[in-house]
Formats: structure tokens, C-alpha cells, sequence
């Protein structure tokens, strides 16, 4: 199945972080996190959606350089509990697959703030895919928090 995936698609994704305490006019994807009113509790924006196909290369990564199919999205993770999260693990999956699983990360979302992600992706074919990310950590009172964004949809050239 490796040698299946290898040939289907290759992706890449990259998230740059921007934290601050702003609101959003976005609607939310879907919340998730813990939900007692002493934890921490996440939402998630993705903005736009569904993700356009963009085509602007992405020049700093190698695998990249030579796939042309691109999607750029902002993903928004807004503290609403009142209480700062700390994720240590992110798994991103493309098209189902996992292509990223990530521990050791510390990112943190300040209690009632919000952290921007910008993932792009990049692949071999034009049509439409699908993204998804995985969350887990903590909140400052040491709950787990674990939270899945909804499938993103990035549409077809």
C-alpha cells in the first residue's frame, strides 16, 4: 500500500504560527476539546472553505519545488474555556493518509485566545483532496485535551 500511496500523491505541510487574542468573523468548523467549564476548550475555523485549488508554488521545500498543485488555508484553534491549552502532538492526514505525526510540539493556545496555523499542501495530481488535522496536550489544569479538526476539503483545479 506505501508503494501505492507513493505514487498517488506527494504532499507537504507546513504551519507557521501567529498567536493573538483577536476575534474572527469566520464560522466555526466544528468545536471539540473537553467540555467542563474548568477546562480547556477548543474551536476550530478554517478559513477559506472549502480550500480553492491555488497553484502558487511552494519554493522552500524540496519536495514541493517541482508540484505545481497547491492549497494554502488559514486554520484558527480559538480557546473558549478559559483556560490555556498546550497541544505536544499533531498528526495530519491527506486523502485519509497520515502524512505527518509530529510529537515534542508546543503549542500553546492562551486561555480564552487564539493560535494561527497556515498549512499548504502540495501534490503530484490537480483533483480534489481532502486534509485533517489531530491535536493532543493538556490545559494549564492538567486535563486532556484532544481535538480533530473536520476533513477540509481542497477542491480540484
Amino acid at each position: 500500500m506505501y508503494s501505492k500511496w507513493k505514487n498517488y500523491c506527494v504532499v507537504f505541510l507546513c504551519t507557521g504560527l501567529l498567536v493573538s487574542s483577536g476575534c474572527s468573523s469566520s464560522n466555526p468548523a466544528g468545536p471539540s476539546g473537553n467540555s467542563s467549564a474548568s477546562a480547556g476548550n477548543i474551536s476550530v475555523f478554517v478559513n477559506p472553505t472549502p480550500v480553492p485549488f491555488d497553484g502558487k508554488p511552494v519554493t522552500d521545500v524540496a519536495g514541493c519545488a517541482q508540484r505545481p498543485n497547491t492549497w494554502y488555508y488559514e486554520l484558527t484553534l480559538r480557546e473558549t474555556g478559559g483556560t490555556s491549552v498546550t497541544f505536544t502532538a499533531q498528526v495530519d492526514a491527506f486523502d485519509g493518509f497520515v502524512v505527518n505525526d509530529l510529537k515534542g510540539i508546543n503549542l500553546e493556545v492562551p486561555a480564552n485566545g487564539e493560535v494561527k496555523l497556515n498549512p499548504r499542501w502540495c501534490s503530484a495530481t490537480d483533483s480534489r483532496h481532502t486534509a485533517q488535522h489531530t491535536f493532543s496536550g493538556t490545559d494549564s489544569n492538567g486535563n486532556t485535551v484532544n481535538l480533530q479538526t473536520p476533513v477540509i476539503t481542497l477542491l480540484g483545479k
